[in-house]
């Protein structure tokens, strides 16, 4: 082989490795903070506070809800994940939910890459379970939407979301614009599905640009109503 014809084949590969990631991956912000209402119709049951912080290649996003109405049943909570962030999206090492009501229920999961295992510690019990592919926590499955390619249409994430680490799958039903205060924005509409989970169809409205956040969320909860998650307020855009 020639080397203008190496040349043009490896100059080929740089030119296909930047494309895909321009439709991928998008270099994701050092820090940002967004808050979310939480509406049953038209009642307000509280607000989702999220805040995420970037240092070099580790991450700790923080999310604490604050509970009204009947949602006061659950009480507040706070939501942690630490981990290591590159341009692949999130690797979780470690996941807190502390259950401010009843802090008995508190739950921590050690993500242990050397071992292949999800340690998860609920009442002072441990269990392992097998560390997957695409094994993620219930606060960076979310953003990992930002590392893959707008043209998916099916994904399926490894969830650890209390207690338990389940199978999400997520199908493309089409796109919406939604009015906020940053204007009508674009977003991509997932129907989910738990395995194993009856009733567990929801949706998700994620951000087309500049980052693939959660928009909206539409949900069951565990005491049997239907919620909406609704981004009102974040620093990654401009307020129209």
């Amino acid at each position: 082989m020639n080397l203008s014809l190496k040349l043009f084949r490896y100059l080929w590969t740089v030119i296909f490795l930047l494309c895909s990631f321009s439709v991928g991956a998008k270099l994701f912000p050092k820090n940002f903070h967004s808050e979310y209402q939480l509406l049953q119709k038209s009642n307000n049951l509280g607000r989702v506070i999220v805040d995420f912080n970037q240092k070099n290649n580790e991450y700790e996003i923080k999310a604490i809800t604050k509970a009204e109405g009947i949602l006061k049943l659950l009480g507040d909570r706070e939501v942690v994940s630490k981990g290591e962030l590159s341009i692949d999206g999130f690797s979780p090492q470690i996941f807190e939910l502390k259950n401010k009501k009843k802090p008995k229920k508190n739950i921590l999961a050690v993500f242990d890459s050397k071992d292949k295992q999800v340690k998860l510690t609920y009442k002072q019990e441990t269990k392992n379970i097998v560390l997957k592919k695409m094994h993620y926590d219930v606060l960076t499955y979310l953003y990992q939407f930002n590392f893959e390619s707008l043209s998916k249409k099916n994904y399926i994430f490894e969830v650890v979301d209390g207690k338990k680490s389940r199978t999400y799958e997520y199908n493309s039903v089409g796109r919406e614009f939604i009015k906020t205060i940053y204007g009508s924005l674009e977003a991509d509409v997932y129907e989910g599905e738990i395995k194993g989970k009856s009733n567990s169809t929801h949706y998700l409205w994620i951000l087309r640009k500049p980052y693939r956040i959660p928009l909206k969320i539409e949900i069951k909860t565990d005491i049997g109503i239907n919620i909406e998650q609704i981004l009102v307020k974040t620093n990654l855009l401009p307020v129209k």
